[in-house]
C-alpha cells in the first residue's frame, strides 16, 4: 500500500475533505489501511477561502503563518509520501499547490491530478493554462475509488 499526499487550494477544502473521506471509506471496505497526508487548512470563513491569495495576504495572521505551513507540507508530507495527488478542482492550481506539484516532480513522485487542466490566475474568471505544470502529471484520476486502485 502506497502513501498519498494531497495538495490543493484551500478554497476547495470541503470538496477535498469529501474526496478523502470517500477514499478512506473505499480502503475500509477492502480492509486496507491507507496513509494519507492532507493539508492542515485552518478554519476560515467561506468568503476568505474564496478570495484571491493577494487579498488573503492582507490578513496579518494568515501572512504570518502561510509560509511555515507550505514549508511543513512540502518537507514533512510531500517529501515522505509515495504518491502526490493534486486536487485541482475546475483545473485550478494556486501558487502554493503549483509549488508542491513541482516539488513532488523533483522528488520523483508519481503525480495524479483530479482535472487534466492546469489553470492558474485569479479564480474563477481570470485563469490561464500553465502547460509546464501539466507535463508533470502522470495520470488524471477522477474518483476516490480510482485512486484507491492505484494505491494498492
Amino acid at each position: 500500500m502506497k502513501s498519498v499526499v494531497f495538495c490543493s487550494s484551500q478554497r476547495f477544502k470541503k470538496d477535498l475533505e469529501e474526496f478523502i473521506s470517500s477514499l478512506r471509506h473505499a480502503a475500509e471496505s477492502h480492509n486496507a489501511h491507507l496513509v494519507i497526508f492532507d493539508p492542515e487548512f485552518e478554519e476560515q470563513p467561506e468568503a476568505f477561502l474564496r478570495s484571491h491569495e493577494k487579498d488573503r495576504m492582507a490578513d496579518t495572521a494568515y501572512r504570518a503563518t502561510i509560509a511555515g505551513k507550505v514549508y511543513d507540507h512540502l518537507f514533512r508530507k510531500v517529501r515522505v509520501a509515495d504518491v502526490c495527488f493534486i486536487f485541482n478542482k475546475d483545473g485550478y492550481l494556486g501558487a502554493n499547490t503549483n509549488g508542491e506539484l513541482f516539488a513532488a516532480a523533483a522528488l520523483g513522485k508519481t503525480i495524479y491530478a483530479f482535472d487534466e487542466r492546469t489553470l492558474m490566475g485569479h479564480y474563477p474568471k481570470e485563469l490561464y493554462e500553465e502547460p509546464s505544470s501539466r507535463k508533470l502529471i502522470h495520470e488524471i484520476v477522477k474518483t476516490p475509488e480510482q485512486l484507491f486502485k492505484r494505491l494498492v
